[in-house]
Order: C-alpha cells, then sequence, then structure tokens
C-alpha cells in the first residue's frame, strides 16, 4: 500500500474529530493493515509530546529566573517538520494524548469484531451493541459482541461471514445475537428462528455454540440447522457432529452426521437422537390449523368460516434504491413438517386464498440443498385476470418449473432442491390478499 497525502490529511481531520463514519471505518482499516500509516502517527505524537515537554521546561526555567516578572505567554503555533503539506495544526499535549488513545481504540475494535454480512435478501436489521439501529445491512458491515442480527420477514435470508471463514445463515423471522468470542470459540444466542451453520474449509481449533431457550448446540467442523421457537428447538446434524445440551435437566448427547434430535419444554424427555427423516414429495398446509412460524395477521370469521392469514406491510430494502412496500403473507414448511420436502420435476405448487381488490399476486418459496445450505428463491407473477373477480375465493395450480430463480448463481431449477418457505404478496397497493391453503402437490406419475 501506497501512503500517500489525502491519506495524511485523513487521518489529521481523524484527530481533529472531523470525519464521517465511513471515514473512519477507513482510518481503521489504514492503520491495521499499512504500517507508513502508523509511523505516520507515531511521529506526530513524539513531535507533540516533546514539543509540549519543551514548552513546560522552558516555562519553568523562566519562572526560576524571574519568578516576578514572567508572565503567561500566549501558546504558539508550532509548526512541525513532517515532510507532507501542513494544515490545521495547532496540536498539542491533549491531542497527542487522543491520538493514542483513538488509534488504540481503533486497533481493539479491529480485533473484537466476530464476523461480516456476507450478503443479504430481504428485511433485517441490526441493534448494535452501542444502542445504533442499521435497517440496511451493507455487505462488509462488521458485528460484534452484543449486536442483534434480526430478520423480519419469512422470505428474509442474512449470510453472515466469520473470521475464521466458517458462515452462519439466517432465515426467516429470527434473531441471532453474538455473545461472545474467546478461545474456545463464538457464541450465539437464537432467541427465535432458524440458522444455516456452514464450518470452515479448513479443520479449526476453535469451535462455534449456539444457545436457545430449551438447549445449546456445540460444534467444531459440523454443518447443522437449527430452528428453535420459545418452548422447542430441533437440530438437524447434515455432515460431521454436534454436541447438544439440554438446558432443562442438563442432559448432552453426540448428535452425528444424517441425525437430528429436539428439546421440548412442552414435553420435556431424555433426548433422544434419531436418524434424519427421508424427503417427502408433498405437502399440505391448511391455515385453519393456524400452523407454526408465520409472516401474517390472522382473520377470524363469525360465519363460520376457517382463519385466514392476511398479508401484513413490510418495507423491502434495495440496494441504493428506495425501500419497496410489500403485502406479504408467508408460511415456513421446515417448522410444519416432520421431514424434508423435495421439489421433483413436474412438481406443483397450488394456493388458495382472495383478493378484495383486483392486483397482480407474487408467488414465491424458499430453498435449501438436499442435507445442504439455502438454494435460492423462486418467484412468479399471476395477473388479476386469472385470479377472477375480486372477493371471491381462487385456486391457482402452478409447476414449480415456471417461477423464476431470484438467485441464479446458486440454482437455475428448483428441481432437486428442498422447499423451505412459502409466501404471497402485492407491491405497493394492498389488494387485501388472504391466503387459505397452500399445497405442494407430487407430479402426476408419483400421484
Amino acid at each position: 500500500m501506497t501512503f500517500n497525502e489525502p491519506e495524511r490529511e485523513l487521518l489529521l481531520r481523524f484527530l481533529d474529530q472531523a470525519v464521517s463514519g465511513p471515514e473512519r471505518q477507513h482510518v481503521a482499516d489504514l492503520l491495521h493493515t499499512d504500517p507508513a500509516a502508523r509511523a505516520f502517527l507515531r511521529e506526530i505524537a513524539e513531535q507533540s509530546v516533546m514539543v509540549a515537554d519543551f514548552e513546560r521546561t522552558a516555562l519553568a526555567t523562566q519562572r526560576e529566573l524571574e519568578p516576578d516578572s514572567i508572565q503567561p505567554r500566549p501558546q504558539r503555533r508550532t509548526r512541525f517538520p513532517v515532510p507532507f503539506r501542513v494544515w490545521q495544526w495547532g496540536l498539542a499535549t491533549a491531542a497527542a494524548l487522543l491520538l493514542v488513545v483513538a488509534t488504540v481504540q481503533l486497533l481493539a475494535a479491529r480485533k473484537t469484531w466476530i464476523g461480516r454480512i456476507a450478503w443479504v435478501t430481504g428485511s433485517s436489521q441490526v441493534f448494535a451493541s452501542r444502542g445504533r439501529l442499521e435497517n440496511t445491512l451493507p455487505i462488509g458491515m462488521r458485528l460484534s459482541p452484543g449486536d442483534t442480527l434480526e430478520t423480519r420477514s419469512g422470505d428474509a435470508l442474512v449470510g453472515l461471514e466469520l473470521k475464521d471463514n466458517s458462515s452462519l445463515v439466517l432465515v426467516g423471522q429470527s434473531a441471532l445475537r453474538i455473545l461472545a468470542a474467546d478461545s474456545e470459540g463464538v457464541r450465539f444466542d437464537l432467541g427465535t428462528g432458524q440458522v444455516w451453520v456452514s464450518p470452515p474449509d479448513r479443520p479449526s481449533s476453535k469451535g462455534l455454540s449456539i444457545q436457545t431457550p430449551t438447549l445449546v448446540a456445540e460444534a467444531r467442523h459440523a454443518q447443522f440447522f437449527l430452528q428453535t421457537t420459545d418452548t422447542e428447538t430441533t437440530v438437524r446434524v447434515n455432515r460431521g457432529s454436534a454436541k447438544v445440551r439440554q438446558l432443562v435437566d442438563g442432559s448432552t448427547a453426540d448428535v452425528p452426521s444424517g441425525h437430528q434430535v429436539t428439546a421440548s419444554l412442552s414435553h420435556p424427555q431424555p433426548l433422544v437422537i434419531r436418524p434424519r427423516p427421508a424427503p417427502g414429495n408433498s405437502w399440505t398446509c391448511d391455515l385453519g390449523s393456524l400452523p407454526k412460524s408465520v409472516l401474517g395477521r390472522w382473520v377470524f370469521s363469525t360465519e363460520g368460516r376457517s382463519p385466514r392469514l392476511a398479508a401484513v406491510p413490510l418495507l423491502w430494502p434495495l440496494p441504493d434504491q428506495k425501500c419497496v412496500l410489500l403485502h406479504l403473507a408467508a408460511v415456513s414448511v421446515l417448522a410444519n413438517s416432520e421431514r424434508p420436502v423435495l421439489l421433483e420435476g413436474g412438481s406443483r405448487l397450488v394456493f388458495r386464498g382472495r383478493t378484495t381488490r383486483a392486483q397482480t399476486v407474487r408467488f414465491g418459496f424458499v430453498t435449501q440443498k438436499p442435507q445442504g445450505m439455502f438454494a435460492g428463491k423462486f418467484e412468479r407473477d399471476v395477473q388479476p385476470e386469472v385470479l377472477g373477480p375480486a372477493g371471491e375465493t381462487w385456486e391457482v395450480s402452478l409447476p414449480v418449473a415456471e417461477f423464476r430463480p431470484l438467485q441464479p448463481e446458486r440454482s437455475f431449477t428448483p428441481e432437486g432442491l428442498e422447499l423451505t418457505d412459502v409466501y404471497a404478496l402485492t407491491v405497493q397497493e394492498d389488494a387485501g390478499l388472504e391466503t387459505h391453503h397452500i399445497e405442494l402437490r407430487p407430479p402426476r406419475s408419483a400421484r
């Protein structure tokens, strides 16, 4: 790196506390990576202290020689013989000390960050440990102990890369807090929701632990999925092994690859390790039975009709653009199925619902790789003339192969992937969208 004149001026403005947030981060990066920048600030600090000491010594000597006649002299503007363009000088000992303290704080802060935001899709936010709230998560944003990362909709996802190159993906409506990092590894608290964990490419001596309301899962080199509510947690290990400790009784179990375990406060019992269920190719969700993990507003009728899930407003952030207002209803497949749900060629998603105003409805679903990580989202728009008259119940049967991929670099086709979430939404305008029933039907040959 070449330490140039603009960077010298940036460091001086930082010393004068005249930098913005992004510039402060740039100063931290500069001090961490460039020895010349650190030497430059060290030279300023040393010369500032030296000049201040010289002033104090000269003043003390003059007081001894002429104790009655000496008057305090105004502070002189000192120019330092440093080879760069000088501006905004007048720095003294206090500035030098401020420089040293700020530099130490910046370098210490760089050492305490745990991970950085790798990618984001959907509505999410960070509650920082120092009281800051960030509704837009820039790529590369660093998170430290005490920060809480939240995803706010059923189809929202956030990828987090840790220092050891392991990664976490927060899914759906989830809240993950960074607790601490020590010699044993990094500790998290998952209050609610779902998270995928992938180990680093190379074995690491440090581990990772995630605490939920019912258990603590620890692993050093395992790929696993963790899903929790206030009363129940399931850990599913796809590769490697994880150690699980149940909080209600302190019992532990080692969960090997291809197996899972559930800890429940509603039905406490010893931990039982079970093989991961084989995937099925069909799934039915009758919203009248009030399924788990949904995003929306329940509508209960006095006319004997079953409950419906109405769409709720949600701001959807876009990079370098204004947020888009969505009205969305979503259901977690993972939370409402005892086994993985596999998408096949010829599979169809069936939605039943209604809108009170004629408007295009966008249907979508989220996928993961079999025994793996997030594999992409797929969506399809259905025009109001296809849905029929406003206010009447409609049913659409959509081939999953006709949904467009939103992350084609991950998966161009949904065939062979597992279904994790489904949703329906309208953009900008509230059309009174209500969802009554969702179903995945297998190919006709399979039926």
